[in-house]
């Protein structure tokens, strides 16, 4: 008897995780103009820095989508820019978020004259058709706010992701038409540090029927990652994949049915 029970209890654990991975079921707004090539925070290498206008022009330019990172300045501006701090891109040790976004607008990115962008400039000369993949670092639905202030103007092909299931869960209650996505990654794995409850929860998506994304974008190091295959298997929920850096790698996403982050080369040249 007891075995029964184990078995029950198993079966019903199974079924409340399959729950929680729901994805978006309905009212989905249509994700057809977005499943394209995305240049990994534009298009970039020796000829221009990530996260730049030329990196920018360069994907608009090749006719990729292009895939960018915004957070929120100290005076609630959306800036474009990855890490938290400036010191790997500018070799200054203050945090993006202790600096208004006049004050960013005057600081050198690698020596360059490229300086941080905002993001209404990225609207302002990126042409609407090329589709934007807009990560949303931090955990402060304010970015969410002010993103929404800039985007609700525009007329163009969008989606936004995060790592933090609660800022996508902002977009599901706030902006309900806009194409949503989640990041995951093996975060249990060796070599990854944090909250082991906070990694557990990422790592996991439970909180996915809370974001119900619209897209789940995998680290492509783990494409059998269980919460992954048990989405795509069940719920057939469309992929996302990064950061894919060589043609072979490229070839396997494609292989999947993914939509490719890339950098490092262009999909075009093989």
């Amino acid at each position: 008897m007891i075995i029964v029970y184990i078995l029950i209890a198993l079966v019903a654990l199974t079924a409340l995780y399959i729950f929680l991975l729901r994805p978006r079921t309905e009212h989905k707004t249509s994700v057809e103009p977005l499943k394209v090539d995305y240049a990994h925070r534009g298009l970039h290498g020796d000829f221009a820095v990530e996260n730049t206008m030329q990196a920018f022009y360069a994907a608009e330019r090749e006719g990729y989508g292009i895939e960018l990172d915004v957070r929120l300045s100290s005076d609630n501006k959306v800036v474009v820019f990855h890490d938290d701090t400036l010191q790997r891109l500018c070799d200054r040790t203050e945090r993006v978020d202790s600096k208004t976004a006049s004050e960013l607008s005057w600081i050198d990115i690698k020596g360059t004259y490229e300086k941080i962008p905002l993001f209404e400039d990225v609207l302002a000369t990126i042409d609407p058709t090329t589709p934007l993949c807009i990560e949303l670092k931090g955990n402060d639905t304010r970015l969410c706010v002010e993103l929404a202030k800039l985007l609700d103007k525009e007329d163009r092909y969008y989606s936004v992701k995060s790592f933090n299931p609660m800022l996508i869960s902002w977009y599901r209650k706030n902006r309900p038409r806009v194409v949503r996505g989640v990041l995951v990654s093996n975060f249990l794995a060796k070599g990854h540090k944090g909250n082991i409850f906070t990694r557990f929860i990422a790592t996991t998506m439970v909180l996915n029927c809370i974001a119900q994304p619209d897209y789940v974008s995998y680290d492509c190091r783990h494409p059998k990652l269980l919460p992954l295959v048990l989405c795509k298997k069940i719920y057939n929920v469309m992929t996302f994949t990064w950061t894919v850096n060589t043609p072979e790698l490229y070839g396997e996403a494609k292989a999947r049915g993914d939509v490719p982050v890339f950098e490092g080369f262009e999909p075009k040249r093989y």
